[in-house]
């Protein structure tokens, strides 16, 4: 079978590590995504949370049959890397905790924290830091490393960090992990639909790869003047790059100046890092004409027809708030005009609540402990996830829900006797989210059984891998997914045969089996839902992007 994943960050860790050594691996024809960093093996073994070890690299796509993979491209965030100044009085302990440590190594704090959980060079930190790194700056610089290597066979190098060289040998560590450390192959970023339909279906076998944004403050909301300059921008992507961007996360963890976002971090990480800026608030007035200008609106929601194409939004990160007026102000009024603007949430999870208003009026009971039990099983109730409303509108709009395969947001517990009982860091964890959301469409009365069938054709997986997440045991990276498909289709026979089956799997014939359901998951839906909606852009001559 083959596999879709709307949104992952194969090129991230590659990115990080070799941007520090740049200059000589240039020169070595070694700085492309191809390049994969060694892996911790011990620590994947462990499936601890995904830091010294790749999810989903270029060589574990290929091996693992991922075909049609979204890409999405991260200028990181500075916040994570300039501390915390307002920490609590239940946190100072905590807090005392790590600077204890950090002191006994003589490391500053924030150096700590990311080489113990991102595994993030310290030359990399440092540079993240200065006045020299822009976000804009950065996101055009991750777009040319993406396409250097476009279309290209390749076989793949391995980097190994310098700590690792004194405790390994490259050439015996990759005959050893043949299936984690070796390709060879290719990937194509399609330019337009004649070229994702040659990629997808074409004689060729290759990775199909999607470009997508995580967090609308890539477009330089650390350094600009006006609205203007921000616009600019949008037409720069849309008119300059070679490839279309198919869409973008519009908020992500911190403050981008144009909407709000949800509180996506644990407490404890609240300790050292501060999300409080704008955090579950609306949208700026700016921010409306920027999400406008990607979706090729004006301030009247009508189509601006010389725009070259349409930037989908995905909603995941947006808070509750925004996701209300996104609904309210422009995804309702451009339907009722015929407009439909399909509704993307690529990595996320069931809440558990009904309305937005829920979500709401529940943010300041958002805490570590905090879950929520319903007939489908028990959820994660923060407003990062999604409610019935939610839910709703993706399937009214015909968009899609990508499950992410981190424990917390999928409502996994932190305590080791609780989760012992519930068992949810397995598949169950991952279909009760699946279920709950079909369920909501499916116990709808107002439905007919066709209508309810279609309720199938909005999931996909949407992993989140090598974002740095702590992902369920058996399925860690995407060398595990063909135990994925076994268990999940095991799980939802189970569910269909049992004496009181829920209202999703009654919905199942001769055309909808539990086979296809699982294959529609896996690949078939991200795959009718790009060729349906992927631009056909005109292309610009590579030498305008390099200039």
């Amino acid at each position: 079978m083959r596999f879709a994943d709307l949104h992952c960050h194969p090129h991230m860790r590659t990115y990080m590590w070799l941007s520090q050594k740049r200059e000589r691996l240039e020169k070595q024809g070694k700085f492309n995504p191809w390049t994969i960093i060694s892996s911790n093996m011990s620590r994947m073994k462990r499936s601890k949370r995904a830091a010294g070890f790749s999810q989903c690299d270029f060589a574990m796509l290929w091996n693992s049959n991922v075909r049609l993979v979204f890409n999405s491209l991260y200028p990181i965030e500075r916040e994570f890397f300039m501390g915390n100044k307002k920490t609590s009085k239940g946190n100072r302990q905590a807090l005392k905790r790590v600077m204890r440590i950090a002191t006994h190594h003589k490391l500053p704090i924030r150096s700590l924290l990311q080489g113990l959980v991102m595994r993030i060079p310290q030359r990399t930190i440092n540079y993240i830091k200065s006045p020299k790194y822009k976000y804009w700056e950065s996101l055009q610089d991750e777009y040319k490393f993406l396409i250097s290597k476009n279309q290209e066979d390749v076989t793949n190098e391995l980097f190994t960090p310098s700590i690792r060289k004194l405790f390994e040998n490259k050439a015996r560590r990759r005959n050893r992990f043949k299936n984690i450390l070796n390709a060879n192959g290719s990937y194509w970023i399609p330019k337009n639909q004649k070229e994702l339909k040659e990629a997808l279906d074409g004689k060729k076998d290759v990775i199909t790869m999607i470009l997508t944004l995580e967090g609308a403050h890539a477009l330089g909301t650390d350094h600009f003047e006006k609205t203007e300059d921000l616009i600019e921008r949008v037409d720069y992507i849309k008119n300059e790059w070679d490839h279309p961007l198919f869409f973008i996360t519009f908020a992500h963890h911190f403050d981008n100046k144009l909407c709000g976002h949800a509180s996506s971090l644990p407490v404890f990480a609240k300790v050292l890092l501060n999300q409080d800026q704008f955090m579950n608030e609306g949208f700026s007035d700016m921010g409306k004409t920027v999400i406008r200008k990607l979706l090729s609106l004006d301030d009247n929601n009508e189509t601006l027809e010389k725009d070259p194409y349409r930037i989908l939004i995905d909603i995941k990160h947006m808070s509750a708030r925004a996701r209300k007026t996104y609904y309210e102000e422009i995804i309702d009024p451009c339907l009722e005009k015929g407009n439909i603007i399909p509704v993307i949430a690529s990595h996320c999870g069931y809440s558990g609540k009904k309305t937005l208003q829920d979500l709401i009026d529940g943010l300041d009971l958002e805490n570590d402990t905090d879950r929520i039990k319903t007939e489908d099983g028990t959820f994660y109730p923060w407003s990062i996830n999604f409610c019935d409303e939610d839910i709703k509108m993706i399937y009214k709009t015909g968009g899609l829900f990508g499950v992410e395969f981190d424990q917390r947001i999928l409502g996994v517990s932190a305590n080791r006797k609780e989760e012992k009982v519930e068992m949810l860091n397995s598949i169950r964890g991952i279909w009760d989210n699946l279920k709950a959301v079909l369920n909501v469409i499916c116990n709808d009365p107002n439905l007919s059984s066709e209508d309810k069938k279609r309720a199938w054709d909005i999931l996909g997986i949407g992993s989140d891998f090598d974002g740095y997440i702590d992902p369920v045991t058996s399925y860690k990276t995407t060398l595990d997914w063909g135990k994925f498909t076994v268990d999940l289709l095991r799980i939802i026979k189970q569910d269909a045969g049992s004496e009181n089956p829920p209202a999703c799997v009654q919905c199942f014939d001769s055309e909808l089996t539990p086979e296809v359901a699982v294959q529609k998951i896996c690949f078939g839906n991200a795959y009718n839902f790009v060729l349906k909606h992927y631009p056909n852009k005109v292309p610009v001559p590579l030498e305008a992007i390099i200039a």
